[in-house]
């Protein structure tokens, strides 16, 4: 493969607190949109006393994504989706976010816009061929990971949606002024790992204008995101595309023992169906024992043809780009090429074995790389493509790599303060397993929150947000409401709506998916219809769930433009 070449570029890391321009920018042109739905809504309010509104939509899976469209659209029709100045999802919640900046005045035709989620998500399943090639093509890159994975394997046939766009594409739907500002959530692996959720440098923020640390005020535009950048040099690499950052964002569904039980079941699934369909084309053949190499697969398959020559150049590959001894590895794959009589490979590997010592590590590798290329011309690409695949994930596996991405701040020695400089990657996950719901990024300060419109679509508990974020901001002075333990104890039998305030604090309105308002009773048969690890629903069952989140909205207007009223008839004084 083709090394990335280094060039001269105006990569723009940001180390500050402030918000980007081009959020100013974008919250500045939707200010006049707020003022006049407040107006419609009968709220006058001055300009300096404009409290900004922010809905979360929390993590859910593919339940979030629709129950949060249904709270958009149903905030539109109530009159209040305008006077919201943000909007910062979640996990599955995200998935719908994306989905609507596609278009520059989404706010404007939501209805139009939940038809055709409503029809994409009827389509068939797609086509398993496409997996495997948008898949065998991501694991060409160097920072392949389980993202990449997940991305193709399971959200793509999820949403039965390949969104190639990019964030930063955005820029116009997030900026004229018609949508409120969007805000996509991550956390980062390691830091989470090391400091636990409630270290501030976990939290992780994507912009269609910036992305990086919230609490750190460390920031790369979003589309260098992912360029390896030293001294003002930048790798040249391509913007990740919406449907990898689909997999970033949405890659929990539960515990990580969950998920890889939940992601190896799914591989072999997936790898079960592609030997069928190529046996029904009649190219199944050497695919076959290339199947039957892998652990996780499992296949029954007795041809394991090339079995040996591919295991023993994954080991040449991994001892050489580390520097060790592969003397014994060479002399073992002669003999192999040799009994296979694979006579290009055979004598190319000949070659190699007999000047190995006179090389250096750099000739060494390209050596390596020459052979591997002659064994893939026999091999077959698609063959070897698949092979690739396969042994790239399975590495990810054990090692439990995802969002492998380029630190930009590696190096950077004005950044020292973030802790972050001597780690070249950072590993950006979904942000479920801190938070399921973005509660740090809206209160970073320069966002000026004052109301918090909390929709909350977890699996369980769905006060685990509200209680975890208490702490979160006990533990970083962060002023939050005070949570009374009592309020929130029944968790089985919840009310529609929650509000949580108090003295120079945010107001917090939450709201369960499920609650004994829209389905008084019948909870439990809720939760258990419309679970995490759901990945398709009938046409029906979209309507039901569309129809339940409709109503947390609509049985709640009143008291909405309530608390906002309460917020613009109170003192000014930030907090």
């Amino acid at each position: 493969m083709e090394r990335s070449q280094l060039k001269k570029d105006d990569v723009r890391v940001r180390l500050s607190h402030e918000l980007s321009e081009g959020e100013k920018e974008a919250t500045g042109n939707r200010k006049a949109k707020v003022l006049d739905c407040l107006k419609s809504l009968g709220i006058a309010c001055a300009e300096d006393n404009r409290p900004n509104i922010a809905v979360l939509g929390s993590g859910g899976g593919l339940r979030a994504m629709i129950a949060f469209l249904g709270t958009l659209v149903e905030l539109e029709n109530q009159g209040l989706l305008d006077a919201v100045m943000y909007l910062c999802g979640v996990s599955g919640s995200t998935w719908c976010m994306s989905f609507l900046y596609q278009e520059k005045d989404w706010t404007e035709k939501v209805q139009v816009l939940e038809e055709r989620l409503r029809d994409t998500l009827s389509k068939p399943s797609c086509d398993i061929q496409e997996q495997f090639a948008i898949a065998t093509q991501a694991a060409e890159d160097e920072l392949f990971s389980l993202t990449d994975v997940w991305a193709s394997f399971f959200v793509y046939p999820t949403l039965k949606l390949y969104d190639e766009t990019k964030l930063s594409e955005h820029d116009d739907s997030s900026k004229n002024g018609k949508n409120p500002y969007p805000i996509y959530a991550a956390i980062e692996a390691n830091q989470l790992g090391k400091a636990g959720e409630n270290s501030p440098g976990t939290w992780f923020e994507f912009t269609p204008h910036e992305s990086g640390f919230t609490s750190l005020g460390a920031f790369v535009c979003t589309e260098d995101l992912g360029k390896k950048i030293k001294d003002g040099n930048s790798q040249k690499r391509d913007e990740k595309n919406i449907c990898y950052l689909q997999g970033l964002w949405g890659s929990a569904l539960g515990s990580m023992a969950a998920n890889k039980k939940y992601l190896i079941d799914c591989l072999k699934e997936k790898f079960r169906k592609l030997r069928e369909h190529r046996n029904a084309e009649g190219k199944a053949g050497v695919l076959q024992g290339v199947l039957a190499s892998v652990p996780f697969v499992g296949t029954d398959y007795t041809n394991v043809l090339h079995r040996g020559v591919l295991l023993l150049l994954q080991e040449l590959h991994v001892r050489a780009s580390a520097g060790k001894d592969c003397v014994g590895i060479l002399r073992q794959l002669k003999e192999v090429l040799k009994e296979e009589n694979s006579m290009n490979s055979f004598l190319k590997c000949c070659e190699v074995s007999e000047t190995l010592d006179l090389k250096s590590w750099e000739e060494r590798m390209l050596e390596f790389a020459e052979l591997i290329c002659i064994f893939e011309k026999e091999l077959g690409e698609y063959v070897w493509s698949v092979w690739q695949l396969l042994w790239k994930t399975v590495t990810c596996i054990c090692f439990w790599t995802w969002g492998y991405t380029n630190n930009f701040l590696y190096t950077d020695s004005k950044a020292q303060s973030t802790g972050l400089t001597n780690k070249e990657f950072i590993h950006l996950i979904d942000a479920g397993l801190a938070i399921n719901s973005a509660y740090p990024l809206v209160l970073r300060p320069d966002r000026k929150v004052k109301l918090i419109l909390s929709f909350d679509f977890s699996d369980g508990d769905p006060f685990e947000t509200i209680k975890k974020t208490a702490k979160y901001c006990e533990t970083n002075n962060i002023p939050f409401p005070e949570i009374n333990p009592e309020e929130i104890k029944d968790i089985d039998n919840p009310f529609d709506c929650y509000i949580f305030k108090g003295k120079d604090v945010p107001t917090v309105m939450h709201f369960p998916l499920f609650n004994n308002k829209n389905c008084p009773d019948k909870i439990k048969d809720f939760r258990d219809t419309f679970t995490t690890f759901t990945l398709s629903y009938s046409e029906d069952n979209v309507k039901v769930l569309l129809k339940k989140a409709k109503m947390n909205v609509s049985n709640n207007k009143e008291r909405i433009l309530k608390e906002i009223q309460q917020i613009v008839s109170s003192s000014t004084k930030e907090f």
